[in-house]
This record gives structure tokens, sequence and C-alpha cells, in this order.
């Protein structure tokens, strides 16, 4: 199981950055900031942000918790990822969301009663488009379609912790499911024995909290600043 530390995006960008550096540093595998364009997030380019986080890190994996495939050009995407894969090569993927925000939809000129098409078709495009694509996982609040999609390309499914309702029939389906939890706590994130967890963090105080909860819940793994959480 790989753990980390993932924001929203409610930070200043140089506060993000100091977050995944203090996330790498107390040895936790996987940095994640979501996509948002509407206040009071700061993170409508998690590409950008993720790029200069792999300038000051050396092994912290990096994700997004999400990508909106939606209201992006898939071809963007594909430029902008491609591009970070090989800023980074090893250490990054994509996780895949509708958004949920009609007036966000509307800037980018579609309108969310689309979203599920447009996710699937988006889909479609990416993949032919970048036939070397690092693996993406599909964030599933409400829709069992997403999971069905995951489970049919063999992908990952991401979800929060407090809504679950479709990882059974994604994990019935999938020849090699995946699981990852979005978590606003360890013991939240933990029962659900997901493959990739992520806990919501504000602050490197944050991060040195948690670091404390996962010694403290999984005594096997390290704990020193000098190595990784993610190994005995």
């Amino acid at each position: 199981m790989q753990i980390g530390v993932f924001t929203a995006g409610d930070l200043e960008p140089l506060e993000i950055v100091d977050l995944a550096v203090a996330a790498e540093h107390a040895g936790f595998d996987v940095f994640a900031v979501g996509e948002h364009h509407n206040p009071p997030y700061n993170s409508s380019s998690p590409a950008t942000l993720l790029a200069h986080i792999a300038a000051r890190t050396t092994h912290l994996w990096l994700s997004t918790a999400t990508t909106l495939i939606t209201t992006n050009d898939p071809r963007r995407i594909a430029a902008e990822y491609a591009t970070l894969d090989l800023l980074a090569p090893g250490r990054t993927d994509l996780v895949l969301g509708r958004g949920t925000t009609a007036r966000v939809f509307g800037w980018f000129g579609k309108e969310i009663e689309y979203g599920l098409p447009l996710t699937i078709e988006n889909y479609a495009t990416l993949r032919a488009l970048w036939p070397t694509r690092p693996y993406l996982w599909h964030a599933c609040s409400h829709s069992p379609e997403i999971a069905d999609l995951a489970a049919e390309h063999d992908d990952g499914l991401f979800v929060f912790a407090d809504r679950t309702d479709h990882v059974a029939r994604y994990r019935d389906q999938a020849e090699n499911p995946r699981l990852g939890v979005l978590a606003t706590s360890l013991d939240d994130g933990l029962a659900l024995d997901p493959d990739r967890l992520l806990v919501k963090a504000g602050s490197p105080a944050d991060v040195e909290k948690l670091l404390s909860d996962v010694c403290s819940a999984l005594p096997d793994r390290r704990s020193s600043r000098d190595s990784t959480v993610h190994g005995t």
C-alpha cells in the first residue's frame, strides 16, 4: 500500500510546494493536488505545480486529485502530463474526474448535464492519443458507469472514504483492481484496505502528525526521516 498526502488546493501555490517537500522529507510515497478553478482554491494548473514540485523532490510519486477530464481538452491533458512524465520519469500518474461545479463547466464552454458522456468520450481520446501514458485512475463519487469504465480498461478507482458505493462493483469486475482512497484521517482510509491512501493535509505540521499516526498504526513501516515510509 502506498501512503501519501493530498491537498484540494486551498493553499497558496508556494504553500502547496512546501507541503509536497514536507511529504517527501517525512518519507511518504505520494503527493497529489486537485484541480479547481473557483475560490478558495489556487490549483487551477496542477501540471505546473507538479512540475515545480518535481524539481524540488527526488523520489516522491506525483499525482492529481483530480484532473478534470470533462472541461479540459484531452489533447492538452496529454501534452501537459506527457511533459511532466518526461521531467519526472516513473514518478507520475493521473486521477481523472468529472467535476461537480456547473459554473466551472460554463467557464470552459461545457454543460454539466453532459458530464458523464464527456468523461467517456474524452477518456477514449486521451487513451488513443497517448499510448505510452502512465497509470490512470478514475475518481468515482456517484456514477456506477465510472466504476465500470475503470474496470473495463484495467485502470484504478479513486473514492472518498465516505463515498464507497461502487467499490465492490469495481472490484468484482476489474481484472487487476487497484483502489485509491482520499481520506481526512488515516483510520478512515485504512478501513477500506486501499492500494493507495491519500490523507488530507494543510501544512507541514499536518504531515508530521500523519507520520506519527502511520508509525503508530503500521509499526512495520519505517519511521526514519532518512528512509521512506513505504518499505521495511
